[in-house]
């Protein structure tokens, strides 16, 4: 019985499309981390000033996954209703749209970076190292940015396996790159942190060419036309504006709040810094199965299925808990271990073990609201979505966190029990609008139309 309950058809469709997204995310991150762990070895000012450009870049790859998730929404559901050829036409035309957009974005924070990086709470003693580290890695966000957009169709389609393949390779490349030019092994010049820039832009290079190479080989480039028309507009739009939503409120939230916390000083950001990372790994993890759940939401709205949609749910929410569970044990259990790999530096350790419980506690409702809200999305409820994280990540967040900061004096510990509290908030949220979405009838027969 117990096999019969892990095993079903729906559990393989499930684990086939999300486990490869989920190890695509933490291959991500994975590039972050690399850096942060390699770098660590320069000491606390080397740390701060490669993780200080952290909120800059998520705050460009915001709008270049909100057009991705777009992307990604439309093709699961016309993939789900069998009209192919509308999905390639939809990524060539967010392609065109997304490159020059994203060009105009990046060429501003060129412009602007050492005020930006001042800003998110740079001190000035790092100011040069982090300067050093951004300037390059700011190329390499653009190359993710339009990989992010390329690589949308494969997930909408359900092909993650690809993603994950494509961006696993990259990875590899970034970790030798990253390995020769920070320490200067070989031949090579020891660069510190303007080598961990350098191997990340090599190894966004790659990811991008083996994207546009499968793609092309598929024909999904070749054919039509790159110019977004009416009815590209008419679909995507909306659909992009509450993603964007959703994601810019998230980055307007994380930039106050990474705010508040460089306040602290330079050794609790740097702790900080370091138990943000790690949780960055199960948090994209849990993107990946959050990805899944759309992916199989969207199949279903296409095929006009409810009961393939309410199966989704359920195996979604299942999973979600397991690996939870998992990651909770791991993290809890050897939370001193995983935090001596990013610094030696002992006199961190204390504060950084307890913050790392905390991170082993999120584990939970992260991954909760992670996977309801992919389904929401998958189901056409994206501005749903949008409205309690605006509530939730932007209000209540900072809110929360100046009441532990400044009025109980909680420190890095107060931080993190408010990023806590408000990730709780979007489990209960997302939890309670998919009950009451399952009351509801026929919604899912509303489809997008076919042109």
């Amino acid at each position: 019985m117990l096999q019969r309950y892990f095993s079903s058809s729906m559990d393989r469709k499930y684990l086939k499309i999300s486990l490869p997204a989920a190890m695509e995310g933490v291959f991500m991150i994975l590039l972050s981390n690399v850096d942060l762990i390699m770098v660590g070895v320069l000491g606390a000012s080397a740390i701060a000033a490669v993780s200080i450009f952290t909120q800059p870049r998520m705050m460009l790859l915001t709008v270049a996954r909100s057009l991705a998730a777009a992307v990604t929404l439309l093709t699961a559901e016309y993939f789900g209703g069998g009209r192919l050829l509308r999905a390639g036409r939809v990524l060539r035309q967010s392609l065109f749209l997304g490159a020059i957009i994203m060009l105009v974005l990046h060429i501003i924070f060129f412009a602007y970076l050492p005020q930006l990086l001042l800003w998110m709470g740079a001190e000035q003693h790092y100011l040069q190292l982090a300067l050093d580290y951004a300037w390059i890695a700011l190329g390499a966000v653009y190359l993710t940015s339009i990989t992010a957009v390329l690589q949308a169709i494969q997930l909408g389609f359900g092909e993650t396996s690809i993603v994950l393949k494509t961006n696993l390779q990259g990875n590899i490349i970034n970790v030798i790159v990253n390995a020769l030019l920070i320490f200067g092994l070989g031949p090579f010049p020891a660069m510190g942190v303007r080598g961990a820039a350098i191997g990340t832009l090599v190894g966004t290079v790659y990811t991008l060419s083996y994207t546009v190479w499968m793609l092309w080989k598929a024909g999904i480039l070749k054919a039509g036309g790159f110019i977004p028309d009416r009815i590209y507009f008419k679909y995507f739009l909306p659909l992009f504006g509450s993603v964007f939503s959703e994601q810019g409120f998230e980055r307007i939230g994380m930039v106050i709040y990474t705010r508040m916390v460089a306040e602290l000083g330079m050794l609790p950001y740097a702790i900080h810094a370091i138990c943000m990372n790690f949780c960055d790994f199960y948090y994209c993890f849990a993107g990946g199965l959050g990805k899944g759940s759309t992916v199989m939401a969207g199949h279903a709205k296409g095929r006009k299925d409810m009961d393939e949609w309410k199966s989704s749910l359920a195996v979604s929410i299942k999973w979600s808990a397991i690996f939870s569970m998992v990651s909770f044990v791991l993290t809890a259990f050897f939370r001193e271990e995983i935090f001596s790999l990013y610094t030696n530096d002992v006199s961190l350790l204390p504060l950084g073990s307890i913050v790392m419980l905390i991170v082993a506690l999120v584990s939970f409702p992260e991954a909760q609201q992670m996977v309801c809200a992919g389904i929401l999305r998958g189901s056409g409820k994206s501005a749903h979505v949008a409205i309690y994280s605006f509530v939730s990540i932007t209000v209540l967040r900072p809110i929360i966190t100046a009441f532990f900061l400044y009025y109980l004096d909680m420190g890095l510990v107060g931080a993190w029990i408010a990023l806590a509290l408000d990730q709780s908030t979007r489990a209960i949220c997302a939890s309670f609008l998919l009950w009451r979405l399952q009351k509801r009838e026929k919604w899912y027969l509303q489809t997008v139309e076919e042109t």
